[in-house]
């Protein structure tokens, strides 16, 4: 965790809806691999649960959405609020092994602009209809994206925060993970895909198939003839505030 004199290089966001088993979980793994350079920021997108509680027992950041607004609009709001040159996300239910972010961090600083955590092992505990989707979708942001790693649904995945801001998210939900990745490609960032086995989660899965499978191909579709735009000059960039998310911010002690 970062002094308040560090200088953050890397911001890892949390999105997470009534997860209070899994992120307390995944917040003392991650608290035992990062580095001084790194910030943790916990988005709590509208639990009812113990989720914000768990959040303050550890040295993060925890932002907090009044109602449930998606795991899309949790992510914006954790890449809004973070310090880091490099923006990390990380599922909240414990499938992912933490102790890939170190790597994945050495990679953004050095030459990467985007590293994928690519769940080349235990897709058997994803469920089969879910598997389905996700080989549907890896073809098309692959094939028809330009997206170079394996699994562009990952819940792991880093991207420079300049890239990011170029990127203009849009997706509320769960396509927020697809949208990015077909983004990247369009915008032929350098990528690095990092082969990992997904582990059992911690709690009750947040995504459906059936619900949310067509918001991701829908959402897939809409970006067919999506192009970055150019790159602004520093001077013409300006930044938006959202008090509503500034007000329910929260600062370990």
């Amino acid at each position: 965790m970062t002094s308040p004199s560090s200088t953050v290089s890397t911001t890892i966001v949390v999105p997470a809806y009534n997860e209070e088993n899994g992120v307390r979980v995944v917040l003392e793994q991650l608290f035992r691999v990062l580095g001084g350079t790194s910030e943790v920021i916990v988005v709590d997108d509208g639990s009812t649960d113990a989720t914000a509680e768990v959040a303050r027992q550890f040295p993060c950041r925890l932002v907090q959405h009044e109602v449930n607004r998606g795991k899309g609009e949790a992510l914006k709001t954790g890449i809004r609020h973070s310090k880091g040159e490099a923006v990390l996300w990380l599922d909240a239910d414990g499938t992912y092994p933490v102790e890939t972010i170190p790597a994945m961090e050495a990679a953004l600083r050095d030459s990467y602009d985007l590293v994928s955590a690519s769940r080349t092992q235990g897709r058997e505990r994803i469920p089969a209809f879910n598997r389905v989707g996700n080989a549907l979708f890896r073809w098309t942001v692959r094939g028809v994206f330009g997206f170079k790693p394996y699994d562009p649904c990952s819940g792991l995945c880093g991207v420079r925060k300049v890239h990011l801001d170029r990127m203009g998210l849009k997706a509320r939900g769960f396509a927020i993970d697809s949208e990015i990745a077909l983004k990247a490609g369009r915008m032929r960032l350098r990528m690095l895909d990092i082969p990992i086995e997904y582990g059992d989660r911690v709690g009750q899965a947040k995504l459906s198939g059936l619900r949310d499978g067509p918001q991701i191909a829908l959402g897939i579709l809409r970006h067919l003839f999506w192009r970055p735009s150019p790159v602004l000059s520093p001077s013409s960039k300006k930044r938006r505030v959202y008090p509503e998310d500034r007000a329910h911010e929260a600062a370990y002690d």
